[in-house]
C-alpha cells in the first residue's frame, strides 16, 4: 500500500481578519488580575485675569486605576497508547509516523487557544462584550451567559450612534459621506482620537455601490473603482477612513461545532489606531512544572516550576494506561482601554 499523505477535511483554525497590533500590543501581568492607569485629559481653556492680578487656582484632572480580571483557559488531552508506543519504537518508519502524529495533535490542540483569542477580540469589537456559559464555552450572544466581560462602551457609541446614522445605508438616498464626517467629528469631541479603521459586515459594500452620493465619486477615482470592481470590497481611504477591513469573514465554531459569527451583516465598527493608548492584549502568568522528580522538602519545590506568560503547555507521564497527558492553557484579555473611542454601528435598519 502506498501512503498518499494526510488530507485535512476541514481546515483547522478560524479566519483572522484583525490587524497585527491586536496581537503585538501586549502587557504582562502577574496571575489573572491587573490594572491600567486611565488619565483624564482636558479640553478646557485657561481663564483670563487682569494683568498683575493674583493667579486663579486650577484643579487638574486626576489619574484613575482601573482593575482588570483576565480570562483563563486550561484543558488536557491524553495521548493514545498506540501513538506513545510508536514514539518509543525502534523501527524507523513507525517512529517517524508516531512523531508526525504527535506533532499534528499538538498543533491541533494549540488551535483552540489561538481561536479563543481571535474570536474573543472580534466579540469585543462588534458586541462590546464577551460572553461565556457556565461550562466555559464562548457564546455568540448574551443568551445563556454565566460570565460577561463588559468593556463599558457608551450607549451612544452603539447601533445608530445617537442618530449619527440618521438614515439607513440600505436607503440609496442616505448621505453616507456626511454621516462618516459627522462620526469623525464626534470622535474628536468624545475622546480626541482620529478614526482610522472600519471593520464591516458583508452587506455594507453593496449599500455603498448603489448610494446616490457615492456613485459619482466612483467615476472620479478610477483606482478606487477598480479595487471595488476587482474585489467587491471597500477600498482603503474611502472618505477619510484609512483602513476598511472585511470583518464578515470572521467566525468560530461553538461547542456543538456550529459556525457562529459576532459580525452582523449591517454592522461597522470604527476605531482609532490600534496602539497602547487605546488597546492592550493583557497576558497573565501561570506556574508550569519543569520536573516531576519527588522531593523530601516541600519548601524546595519552587525551583520545579517556571512562571510562563500567556499561552503555556506541558505534558506529564500517565500510568493507567502507560501514556502521557498534555496540558494547555492561556491567561489573557483583549482590553479596549478607552471605551468611548470604539463605535459599534448598525448602519441598516
Amino acid at each position: 500500500m502506498t501512503l498518499c499523505g494526510t488530507i485535512e477535511r476541514i481546515k483547522s483554525g478560524i479566519p483572522d481578519v484583525l490587524p497585527p497590533a491586536f496581537k503585538t500590543v501586549t502587557k504582562p501581568t502577574i496571575g489573572d488580575t491587573g490594572q491600567y492607569m486611565r488619565v483624564f485629559g482636558t479640553r478646557q481653556t485657561a481663564k483670563l485675569v487682569k494683568y498683575g492680578a493674583p493667579a486663579i487656582r486650577r484643579d487638574l484632572k486626576g489619574v484613575e486605576a482601573v482593575p482588570v480580571k483576565l480570562l483563563h483557559s486550561f484543558e488536557e488531552i491524553q495521548l493514545s497508547p498506540l501513538v506513545y508506543q510508536q514514539l518509543r519504537a525502534l523501527d524507523a518508519w513507525t517512529n517517524n509516523q508516531g512523531k508526525e502524529e504527535l506533532a499534528r495533535q499538538m498543533r491541533e490542540f494549540a488551535y483552540y487557544s489561538a481561536n479563543l483569542r481571535n474570536a474573543a477580540t472580534v466579540s469585543m469589537l462588534f458586541q462590546t462584550k464577551i460572553w461565556f456559559d457556565s461550562n466555559g464555552n464562548l457564546l455568540p450572544t448574551s443568551s445563556g451567559a454565566d460570565i460577561t466581560v463588559d468593556f463599558a462602551v457608551p450607549a451612544n457609541n452603539k447601533n445608530q450612534l445617537n442618530s449619527i446614522v440618521a438614515t439607513s445605508w440600505a436607503n440609496h438616498a442616505a448621505d453616507i459621506p456626511g454621516q462618516i464626517r459627522n462620526l469623525k467629528a464626534q470622535s474628536l469631541k468624545d475622546t480626541g482620537y482620529e478614526l482610522k479603521y472600519a471593520f464591516y459586515g458583508r452587506n455594507v459594500p453593496s449599500y455603498l455601490a448603489i448610494n446616490d452620493y457615492i456613485q459619482p465619486w466612483w467615476a472620479r477615482y478610477p483606482a478606487q473603482n477598480a479595487h471595488y470592481s476587482a474585489t467587491g470590497e471597500i477600498p482603503d481611504g474611502f472618505f477619510g477612513i484609512d483602513k476598511w477591513i472585511p470583518a464578515y469573514k470572521a467566525f468560530y465554531n461553538d461547542q456543538n461545532d456550529t459556525s457562529q459569527s459576532f459580525v452582523g451583516g449591517d454592522q461597522v465598527s470604527f476605531t482609532p489606531e490600534i496602539d497602547a493608548t487605546v488597546y492592550e492584549l493583557m497576558e497573565g502568568t501561570y506556574m508550569v512544572p519543569t520536573t516531576f522528580q519527588p522531593t523530601q522538602n516541600p519548601t524546595n519545590t519552587q525551583s520545579d516550576y517556571a512562571q510562563v506568560t500567556g499561552m503555556f503547555a506541558y505534558s506529564v507521564p500517565y500510568h493507567n494506561p502507560p501514556t502521557a497527558n498534555v496540558y494547555r492553557g492561556d491567561t489573557f484579555l483583549p482590553l479596549w482601554k478607552v471605551p468611548a473611542s470604539l463605535y459599534a454601528a448598525t448602519v441598516a435598519f
